[in-house]
């Protein structure tokens, strides 16, 4: 079994549901409200996890009853969380996220994923090195993941990026990538951005670009290739990214070129968005693969 080491965030998510998201300085009525499970790490490792991966998750967590009862969900859904930091008198992380069916906005506070530094990843380097592949995103320090990214790089470890959310990216950070996934907000942030499809001709074979209902976009010998969506019925678009990177990465791992990986991680997103819930909402493989028989 592929193990895969996980570098982000671990946070609980507070969650609005409503027709249409409010405009500045406006106030509207909701449909409904939820406590989930939820950061951008720890999705992603739910979502490979849920995909028959073997997930190691590296990170930080306070010692406030959310952060305790967040570990517990990683260990229920058979997320090896070890290596996990607990940090004394601190809390761990919290996202308010207020969805639509269209669309949804997200204000993340940190907290203990903040605290996240290059000691924490040197004491935990012996079990990075066991990983056949490691996924990071920005909800935790960037100083920290560029420092994971060179501890790849020496290790001859695949490491895959979700630069998320936007902020200045550091251009060796991007160079050590193998793989780099954005959408269409965050590509335009990337240094060097002209258009879309000079940016994917640049980063040819190393840059996946998803852009929602449209699809997702690759560069292949060459030309720019759309991979179309696949047309479900919307409930929540919230993890949909988080579902598409754990599919893309899970059929890397066994084997698949870079065009049939964004296909299978396209059925990945779309069975997420059919659900509600950032977490809840991660498709099985058994799932997966029933959808593809059908």
């Amino acid at each position: 079994m592929k193990k895969v080491g996980v570098f982000g965030s671990i946070s609980t998510d507070f969650v609005a549901t409503t027709q249409a998201l409010p405009n500045d300085g406006e106030t509207v009525v909701g449909d409904s409200f939820s406590t989930q499970f939820g950061g951008k790490g720890a999705n992603k490792a739910v979502a490979l996890s849920r995909l028959g991966k073997q997930v190691v998750m590296f990170g930080a967590v306070g010692d406030d009853e959310f952060s305790r009862r967040a570990l517990a969900n990683l260990k229920q859904e058979k997320v090896d969380v070890k290596y996990v930091k607990r940090l004394r008198r601190q809390v761990g992380g919290i996202a308010t996220i207020f969805s639509s069916q269209k669309t949804n906005m997200i204000v993340m506070v940190p907290g203990a994923n903040g605290e996240i530094d290059e000691k924490y990843l040197k004491n935990v380097e012996n079990e990075i090195k066991k990983c056949d592949c490691i996924v990071a995103e920005l909800e935790v320090p960037q100083q920290a993941v560029l420092f994971l990214s060179q501890l790849c790089k020496k290790h001859n470890i695949k490491f895959v990026l979700n630069p998320s959310p936007i902020m200045r990216y550091n251009k060796e950070l991007l160079k050590n990538a193998d793989l780099i996934v954005v959408n269409e907000t965050e590509v335009k942030k990337l240094p060097g951005f002209k258009s879309q499809k000079q940016i994917l001709t640049e980063y040819q074979g190393r840059l996946v670009l998803t852009m929602g209902k449209r699809g997702a976009y690759i560069c292949d010998d060459g030309d720019v290739v759309r991979i179309p969506a696949v047309d479900v019925a919307v409930v929540d678009t919230t993890g949909a990214g988080d579902a598409f990177l754990g599919g893309l990465i899970d059929a890397i791992l066994e084997g698949a070129k870079l065009k049939p990986a964004v296909e299978f991680a396209n059925v990945c997103a779309a069975l997420k968005i059919s659900k509600l819930g950032a977490q809840t909402g991660l498709p099985t493989i058994r799932e997966v693969r029933k959808f593809l028989q059908n």
